[in-house]
């Protein structure tokens, strides 16, 4: 025979973690997109609004830790670490082209892996946003991320990067590569 009060309180248990499942879920998925549209606010330089979006990013990956520090079992949601490997992508790039240091996250900590991803990826970011200032004939600007674009790259292979972490390090090299292209062909322009 069973013990029902212990299988009641189990099913109560499950529950309970299924429902701040899908709330962490709902709550990622919308910081990841808020996070998305700050970067695209970025690339388009309306850098108030991204301030703006990066902040909501930033509340509602702060109540998913809350929800998830309730519930041990969430420690592994997938849709809450891509969520946060976006806002970090996006913080990181702000940081980069507000002018200051590209380093730690004001208020939020996130796992290593996370936050290697995330500077990973802004080197990407970094490159796109490189190929609109050449157009609009933002040479320095440029020059400018590219430097940090390759300080961040010379980080990353200074690690012995594996598995998705790789991944991340050969698309920010390639990405870089292009940017580096970019330098070479307005160095010929220049001459």
């Amino acid at each position: 025979m069973l013990d029902k009060k212990f299988f009641t309180q189990i099913k109560k248990q499950y529950a309970a973690t299924a429902t701040d499942r899908r709330r962490v879920a709902a709550l990622s998925s919308e910081a990841q997109q808020l996070a998305k549209q700050a970067i695209f606010a970025m690339q388009r330089a309306d850098l108030v609004q991204a301030k703006k979006l990066i902040a909501q990013s930033q509340n509602l990956i702060v109540n998913c830790k809350k929800i998830r520090l309730a519930n041990s079992e969430l420690d592994s949601q997938g849709s809450f670490r891509a969520a946060l490997e976006e806002y970090v992508e996006a913080v990181l790039f702000f940081q980069a082209l507000t002018g200051g240091r590209v380093g730690p996250l004001p208020k939020i900590n996130v796992p290593l892996e996370t936050y290697l991803g995330g500077l990973a990826d802004m080197v990407g970011e970094i490159t796109r946003r490189s190929v609109i200032l050449v157009t609009e004939g933002k040479y320095q600007e440029v020059r400018a991320l590219a430097k940090i674009a390759a300080a961040a790259v010379g980080e990353l292979a200074q690690m012995n990067l594996v598995g998705y972490l790789r991944n991340k390090f050969d698309q920010a090299n390639q990405a870089l590569r292009k940017l580096e292209s970019i330098l070479y062909d307005l160095s010929l322009q220049n001459k």
